[in-house]
């Protein structure tokens, strides 16, 4: 599988454009023998259905085709043909498990259940798992579990991740237009400046910053970009577009600090004059992950001798394969890329392939216990 994951490393594709990855990996499953594949039902992902000789349990494992626009700067081999563009999450990595995993099922059948594979579309702008949930595919299936994995640098090579209940946060983005007017740089009474609503508005998110992981009002608020007029010093701005991304543990403590800042955003606005358009983008639902399933997990990887490690704390990255854990009865969890692994979206950062037969073997054991 190596030689498959090093192939997809050289070609990536952003979110939402992964025409070429999805062929790749449909070839691959028809190669397998894998006879119902679907596609088209929500952008590029490919859904792929494996049966045991007998009835029982549906089980989802999902992974992810997208890349980032990110320009590599390796220099082996298999680097990034694209300009711009390179797999700096491990997702070339993440579907070499699952294509391994395909291959395990083909030869070693299940003898009853089924099991769906799932490779999702944009997953790295959080509309992936939402456009795949809202196409109603998955209501042709009675699905009792779904589990995914992310590869996590830092952490001993091979070892396994597990973190019962919130293992990764809710996390949303903020895109804030605000409308004046422009005038004359001599005649600023003449005009509506946004600049005064901004200044309010930082510093009012910056109140409710609080980044202490064990704080129940933990709430991180991160700048964006701030744009306001033109390089033209004769003229008053009369436009701004302020963005951010904000992060908490739980969707529900998330909407409370939601609604603060859109009522903020709606007071500035009508005491600075200003009309306003907010949007909220790449929206990722906390993965909830349940403790039964994080059980098995433990089970499976001391079996074959894996270091386990019991996170305490939720890791900070957004990750909308929560949507499936706020479906169905699932659970990610992490895979270590080793200790002197490149950050995950470093620019240097590439997927260890020691990773695909351990990742693989592990669905596969679940697979076998829970079918």
């Amino acid at each position: 599988m190596n030689h498959l994951r090093q192939y997809l490393h050289a070609h990536p594709e952003v979110s939402g454009y992964e025409v070429q990855t999805s062929a790749f990996v449909v070839t691959h499953l028809q190669k397998l023998g894998i006879r119902t594949i679907h596609q088209g039902f929500s952008m590029h992902s490919v859904l792929a259905e494996i049966e045991g000789k007998e009835e029982g349990n549906t089980i989802l494992i999902r992974c992810e085709l997208d890349a980032l626009p990110i320009q590599e700067l390796n220099s082996f081999e298999h680097r990034s043909t694209v300009k711009g563009v390179s797999h700096k999450c491990g997702h070339d990595g993440h579907i070499a498990i699952l294509l391994s995993l395909a291959e395990k099922l083909v030869n070693n059948p299940l003898p009853k259940g089924k099991v769906v594979l799932f490779f999702q579309s944009a997953e790295e702008t959080g509309t992936g798992a939402k456009a795949a949930i809202e196409s109603g595919i998955f209501n042709d299936y009675s699905i009792d579990y779904a589990v995914s994995l992310h590869n996590l640098p830092q952490f001993p090579l091979g070892s396994i991740i597990l973190k019962k209940g919130i293992f990764t946060p809710t996390v949303e983005s903020l895109n804030l237009q605000w409308r004046g007017k422009t005038s004359h740089a001599a005649e600023p009474s003449q005009g509506i400046n946004p600049a005064n609503a901004i200044a309010r508005l930082v510093q009012f998110i910056r109140q409710l910053h609080n980044d202490d992981k064990s704080s129940p009002s933990y709430f991180v608020t991160t700048p964006i970009f701030i744009k306001m007029g033109e390089v033209t010093y004769g003229t008053s701005a009369g436009y701004a577009e302020v963005g951010y991304t904000f992060r908490t543990w739980e969707s529900a403590k998330f909407d409370s600090f939601k609604e603060l800042i859109k009522n903020k955003i709606a007071l500035i606005s009508e005491e600075e004059r200003l009309g306003f358009e907010i949007k909220w983008v790449e929206s990722f639902k906390s993965n909830n992950n349940h403790s039964g399933v994080i059980d098995e997990l433990r089970e499976i990887a001391l079996m074959r001798r894996l270091e386990v490690i019991e996170r305490e704390k939720p890791f900070d990255f957004g990750e909308d394969f929560g949507l499936f854990t706020d479906t169905f009865r699932g659970a990610m969890f992490g895979i270590g890329s080793g200790e002197n692994c490149y950050p995950l979206h470093n620019e240097h950062y590439d997927f260890p392939d020691e990773l695909i037969p351990i990742g693989s073997q592990v669905f596969y054991d679940f697979v076998q216990r829970n079918t």
